[in-house]
């Protein structure tokens, strides 16, 4: 920021140094931007959480979201592009498509679980992982496969949707591939985390008391 450069208080003594217009503007838009991506984030927490009724998986639905992120920040710093304003636009609507295609997996792994409670955790995890590895391909594929000629201006351009279409694209190919391998690993984390707290409290609990 501009006046980061400047120390008004100590080389020039009572003078003020007010920061006004398209500056001004430009920060408060920032700040609503982030409040809105705060919001977004704790918003689909809840829901996660009122749809699982659980508070550990939605975690390992929301996990996925900060390599999306960097996938963008890696994206834009390789094209040499600022990233402003309407990219961070693009960055929430990613929040959305990341979840979704860990919600899809988490999903179809309880339902298995539930069909199947005589099997191993670690064979029903396997199963659904590649029960929906497809499906989360091809929505992945198809979805950047829309946003990167209008990221490249094929067939016509625009700038202020580029960015947003590249956030978008780059951020959900760079995080897909990631979901697939985190996603199972946190499932079988959590319940391994589960059975140690549970076998933690098995010997308190059946140990016998004193006269």
């Amino acid at each position: 920021m501009i006046a980061e450069h400047f120390n008004v208080g100590k080389d020039w003594h009572g003078v003020r140094l007010l920061i006004g217009g398209e500056a001004e503007e430009t920060e408060k838009s920032m700040n609503s931007l982030y409040l809105a991506f705060g919001l977004a984030i704790i918003g689909i927490l809840f829901l996660l959480i009122i749809l699982f009724n659980s508070v550990t998986q939605p975690f390992m639905v929301i996990a996925s979201i900060p390599f999306g992120i960097v996938g963008v920040i890696i994206a834009f710093a390789l094209h040499n592009e600022p990233l402003g304003f309407i990219a961070m636009l693009g960055i929430i609507g990613l929040l959305g498509v990341i979840v979704n295609d860990a919600l899809v997996l988490v999903v179809h792994i309880n339902r298995l679980k539930e069909k199947r409670p005589d099997d191993s955790l670690l064979a029903v995890v396997a199963d659904g992982t590649t029960d929906r590895l497809r499906a989360v391909i091809l929505t992945t594929l198809t979805t950047v496969v829309g946003m990167l000629p209008l990221a490249y201006g094929i067939g016509g351009s625009d700038p202020y949707i580029g960015p947003m279409a590249m956030a978008l694209g780059y951020g959900l190919l760079f995080a897909t591939p990631i979901t697939l391998a985190l996603v199972p690993c946190l499932y079988l984390l959590s319940d391994d985390v589960r059975k140690l707290f549970t076998w933690k409290k098995k010997p308190i609990e059946n140990m016998p008391t004193s006269n």
